[in-house]
């Protein structure tokens, strides 16, 4: 069965080196494309460096969904990894978690939440639950993916309509929390300010989507109660 990774990045020179230094060499993933969503930093460049298998390089931010769609049409694999390219502690036995349960059959999506354990056991629990709808650490099988309406594939709608579709449609979806796994924050990699600005904005556009989907659900764009 074919994988493929698949990284959006945008500015992401912080983190993304560290990223494929752990996918390009996992034996389950057959090719790693990152989609350098108009970077303006030495993320394509990074990439080359460490070893991704294709780069896209798109002359304008587009934003994440449409960065994703781009990399999937990009290859043929039948399972795809999605992955943030600012992930810290991670490792290769999370990409195994992620990717074998759907190569396996055992559901036809995963979803990797970031690990809170040192807030404590019962909150890092909880959290998960409430953050994995929206994580940008998922595998799903590439017929998931293809009924995602083009529609909600903007910004960081995309997680949002995934988990929404695949609960309108019963699909089988296996959550994980990926211990030892953090973000670089945006504060980090953008400034206090600027940084705070951008993470508001990321809650706001999931907050939208969030009540667009619930709206929106004509059997045409696929969300029917089938």
């Amino acid at each position: 069965m074919k994988t493929a990774a698949i990284i959006p990045a945008y500015n992401e020179e912080m983190g993304l080196g560290d990223v494929l230094d752990v996918v390009v060499n996992h034996p389950l993933i057959g090719e790693v494309i990152v989609v350098d969503d108009g970077s303006t930093d030495s993320t394509p460049i990074i990439a080359k460096e460490h070893n991704a298998s294709r780069i896209i390089i798109l002359n304008e931010n587009i934003g994440k969904g449409k960065a994703l769609d781009i990399g999937v049409k990009n290859t043929e694999a039948e399972v795809i990894l999605f992955l943030d390219a600012d992930l810290i502690g991670f490792k290769q036995i999370h990409i195994t978690n992620l990717i074998k349960p759907v190569i396996d059959g055992e559901c036809e999506m995963t979803v990797g939440a970031i690990d809170r354990s040192k807030l404590s056991p019962a909150l890092n629990r909880k959290l998960s639950r409430i953050e994995s709808p929206f994580s940008g650490m998922r595998a799903i099988k590439r017929s998931v993916w293809d009924i995602v309406p083009d529609e909600y594939k903007n910004k960081f709608y995309i997680e949002t309509a995934i988990t929404y579709l695949a609960k309108k449609k019963r699909i089988k979806v296996k959550p994980l929390v990926l211990a030892g796994v953090t973000h670089i924050t945006k504060e980090k990699k953008m400034g206090f300010w600027k940084g705070h600005l951008a993470r508001w904005k990321m809650h706001w556009n999931i907050v939208q989507a969030s009540v667009l989907l619930r709206i929106k659900r004509a059997k045409k764009y696929g969300f029917s109660n089938q």
